[in-house]
């Protein structure tokens, strides 16, 4: 099965919405649970503004794509704001926002686990964001999130220490920052 990671398109919006809510679903009360909730986090807002300006990268699963509702196995947001609390952060990129990128929702459906389509989604989400003409991605991670952090750790980012940061739905959270150069 080949995946193809690329933006999503606007046509593609409710299998974005179609996505993420199954991820919320299939998470909810795992080992793997990431605290989303459907109709909560991520906002469809997010979503749908996300999918709009391009930021908005799918992986798209080839031999399942029928017409114009593809499969998306694994997906995220590169956008430029970071979370109450990035700020804080001793990043080592000295880059301005417009040429930051940080990532958000990023996620593979359950069923898909263990097929390396996170490693192609973050890969390539790292050659487009280069295409895009960003300097450093940046992210925030939940630290006891051990395959994330093996990841994200093995794509070329680098642990910046664990930080308080704000989420509307969590509240002040501890969580652990990673940075990489472009």
């Amino acid at each position: 099965m080949m995946l193809e990671v690329r933006k999503a398109r606007v046509d593609e919006l409710d299998a974005v919405f179609d996505f993420y809510g199954q991820m919320a679903d299939q998470m909810e009360g795992t080992d793997f649970d990431v605290q989303w909730r459907r109709g909560g986090h991520p906002s469809a807002e997010l979503l749908r503004e996300s999918v709009e300006a391009g930021q908005m990268i799918i992986g798209v699963l080839i031999e399942d794509a029928e017409g114009s509702h593809p499969v998306i196995a694994s997906a995220m947001v590169v956008n430029h704001e970071g979370s109450p609390g990035y700020e804080a952060v001793p990043w080592a990129v000295d880059a301005e926002p417009e040429s930051v990128g940080v990532l958000h929702v990023v996620a593979t459906l359950p069923a898909y686990h263990g097929r390396g389509f996170a490693r192609q989604l973050l890969t390539r989400g790292i050659e487009i964001s280069r295409a895009d003409g960003l300097a450093v991605l940046r992210l925030d991670t939940f630290p006891h999130n051990k395959r994330a952090r093996s990841l994200y750790e093995s794509c070329g980012f680098e642990d910046r220490g664990d930080w308080t940061v704000y989420y509307p739905a969590l509240g002040d959270i501890q969580v652990s920052m990673y940075e990489r150069a472009l």
